[in-house]
């Protein structure tokens, strides 16, 4: 029936084991996405011939390869990423002649295979139990791309480097690698390198400075790293550098020999006390980025760059004098961070092509109060400062500005200027004291994404109802008492967040707003919601956190589309019946703070109604002082959170979790036993559980259940 397939996926399936694939002989492609119960792989696949790629990705359980898998050999493709149950892989699989990319990523294999041919590509992110690779490894002539971020154990790579000949990318992110090998020089074809947070590393090889194709070198978060080569400036062809957060005193005079670096990224680097004069050479230098350096420049030895188009500085605005009339012409985006200025200097007045300019200046007083005739071409515009207490009417003539960002703790009040931004499109104000919004807010039609920061705000106005584009909207706003009823003419929100203690009562219009899938009311004096939304079918997550419900709202069974549901109320004792006959398609349920919880279910309600929640993967119930006994639960959880639970002191068996990775029950100071998780121990990533760190000696345990436990 199946012999002329050529593509077979199985996507969250919970399945234990793979078919019998040998009737189904021309399969090209095969995958296994989030198969979280997937322990077995059947034997038959290495009856697939024709197979070219196999993905078994974040099957969670999986802990190994069958052998006749080595069988495969038209096999391109193996992607084995998040299988984080596997440890190891088949010895003879090298005899996969024609596989050309490998990725591991996120599994927990310890050593690679030996017989590795011909791959193009090998990929190891995140492995933190690899510790060595083998020296055969360096017998993969055509490996092109060479991914071991975040292998964490790794702390050396072999000395044969160098004979991987067409390697052309190399990371090695975030491992503990001390020492780059001489022969890395060989790899003439390399373009990229990335050690960046290889914290262990404190200087490189002269060698490197042979790489004439290489392009890029991040050296990020190299902690130990305190110098470079002095040839550097023999990487012809380097396009960018980044030195963040080293300990680098001085830069080579070479680098001035760099004709094609286009970005130089020098920020935190604190103990970096001057810039080489040969950097006047850098003609094509694009992206200079000094932010938090130990830099004392002046005019006379900053250099005289000709063709800037990012720069980021920090310190005194005098470190812009460096620069010359074609530079500020050039400058396209300008970031002044924690520079000490009270007012923007005017040179900022030439850059005439300035599209981005963020000032992140806690002592800067004012905006200039004439801005017409430049920064004309201003797209965003972000302002951070503790000082500024107004914006000048002026601002309502960058009429390109689509985007403002402002952290200014002491503004009260915006312009009315501001409704003539026609272009802006996200609009964020972190303002703690701004009192009102203006009514002009309303003629901002392009608006798409609106976020107020507030302690003083207390209304809205009611031509917040004419901004039709808005598709989300976060009021954290804690003294808001009152939404408009025009909040419900926002007829493209898709996102609405509300945060405010004061706020007791929804607009019914809220109803109206069909389009929402993503609601947050984090509103402790909440006392009601209104029946009209019942109407939010587009509803896929709802977050509710008011201390005034006894039970969730009646209509909450009524939204088909919920698969995420968050209730926190300290009235609520128990759930009834409705809601596990209606939310059966519920992914998500969190019930965390629910202090007073003391079941989950009416006492006139079967134990076994809670295992209805049969689609239900995640479940949270934090800090629910008040729970006792937990019943039985659904055998599709993920995860199970119960810390917290001071007065939990029984819980249901919970041999039926296979799928079961995380479980949290710290602070169960009750609880005597856990049944079933001898059934089920081998098969968590997190578990947490009550009593002292040393948990075996933990004495409110029984003795049979540590021995059954942690034998």
């Amino acid at each position: 029936a199946f012999e002329r397939l050529k593509v077979l996926s199985f996507l969250v399936v919970e399945t234990k084991s793979t078919p019998d694939f040998t009737n189904m002989p021309s399969l090209v492609e095969l995958q296994f996405l989030d198969c979280f119960a997937l322990t077995t792989i059947d034997e038959s696949i290495g009856k697939l011939k024709n197979l070219t790629h196999l993905r078994i990705i974040r099957c969670r359980l999986l802990l190994k390869l069958p052998g006749s898998i080595c069988q495969l050999h038209s096999l391109e493709t193996l992607d084995l990423q998040g299988c984080f149950g596997l440890t190891s892989l088949p010895e003879r699989l090298g005899e996969l002649g024609s596989l050309k990319k490998l990725d591991l990523s996120w599994t927990s294999i310890k050593k690679v295979p030996c017989s590795l041919k011909n791959l193009h590509e090998m990929l190891m992110y995140g492995c933190q139990s690899l510790s060595r690779l083998p020296d055969s490894i360096c017998r993969l002539s055509s490996l092109e791309m060479l991914g071991l971020k975040g292998c964490s154990q790794l702390c050396s790579v072999p000395e044969g480097l160098g004979y991987m000949k067409s390697l052309k990318k190399i990371d090695l992110s975030r491992t503990s690698i001390e020492v780059i090998p001489d022969s890395i020089g060989q790899l003439t074809d390399l373009v990229e390198l990335s050690l960046c947070n290889s914290t262990g590393l404190d200087s490189l090889p002269d060698s490197i400075c042979q790489l004439k194709l290489l392009k890029s070198l991040d050296l990020s978060g190299c902690l130990s790293l305190c110098s470079l080569p002095e040839r550097l400036g023999d990487l012809e062809k380097l396009e960018e550098i980044i030195l963040d957060n080293t300990i680098i005193e001085v830069l080579p005079d070479s680098v001035g020999q760099l004709k094609s670096l286009r970005l130089l990224s020098l920020q935190g680097c604190k103990f970096l006390k001057a810039l080489p004069i040969s950097m006047r050479h850098l003609i094509s230098i694009q992206q200079l980025k000094m932010s938090g350096t130990g830099l004392m420049t002046s005019e006379n030895d900053f250099p005289h760059l000709a063709a800037v188009n990012i720069i980021e500085l920090t310190s005194s605005s005098s470190e812009l004098l460096g620069l010359c009339n074609q530079s500020y012409k050039a400058l396209e985006i300008l970031h002044l961070k924690d520079a000490i200025i009270e007012e923007l200097p005017d040179c900022v007045g030439k850059m005439e092509n300035l599209k981005e300019l963020r000032l992140e200046c806690e002592m800067l007083k004012e905006l200039p109060n004439q801005i017409e005739g430049y920064l004309e071409n201003l797209t965003q515009l972000v302002v951070k400062s503790m000082h500024i207490k107004a914006l000048p009417d002026c601002i309502g003539l960058l009429k390109q500005l689509s985007r403002l960002s402002l952290k200014c703790e002491n503004l009260k009040a915006l312009p009315n200027s501001i409704g003539s931004l026609k272009q802006m499109r996200k609009l964020k104000l972190n303002c703690v004291n701004l009192e009102a919004l203006p009514n002009s807010i309303g003629h901002l039609k392009k608006l798409a994404e609106f976020e107020v920061w507030s302690n003083s705000l207390e209304a809205l106005p009611d031509s917040i109802g004419s901004l039709k584009c808005v598709w989300r909207l976060k009021l954290k706003c804690p003294n808001l008492e009152i939404l408009p009823d025009y909040i419900g003419e926002l007829e493209s929100l898709e996102q609405f967040e509300v945060d405010s203690h004061r706020l007791k009562y929804l607009p019914n219009s809220i109803g109206s707003l069909t389009r929402i899938w993503f609601l947050i009311l984090n509103c402790t004096n909440l006392e009601d919601l209104p029946n009209s939304m019942e109407r939010l079918q587009s509803l896929g997550s709802l977050h509710l956190h008011s201390d005034n419900f006894t039970a969730p709202p009646d209509f909450i069974g009524r939204l088909e589309n919920l698969v995420t549901f968050s209730f926190n109320s300290k009235k609520l004792k128990y759930l009834d019946a409705a809601i596990f006959e209606s939310l059966g398609r519920l992914l998500h349920l969190s019930l965390s703070g629910c202090k007073n919880l003391e079941v989950l279910i009416a006492a006139s309600i079967r134990q076994t109604d809670f295992a209805r929640l049969s689609s239900l993967k995640y479940l949270d119930l934090k800090d629910c002082e008040g729970r006792e006994y937990l019943p039985q639960l659904p055998s599709s959880l993920h995860s199970l959170d119960a810390s917290g639970c001071t007065n939990l002191r029984k819980i249901s068996d919970i041999s039926n979790l296979k799928t079961l990775y995380k479980l949290c029950l710290g602070g169960c100071k009750l609880l005597e036993d856990v049944p079933g998780l001898e059934n089920i121990s081998s098969n968590l990533e997190e578990l947490e559980l009550p009593g002292p760190c040393d948990f075996t000696g933990c004495c409110h345990f029984n003795h049979d259940f540590k021995n059954k436990v942690f034998k």
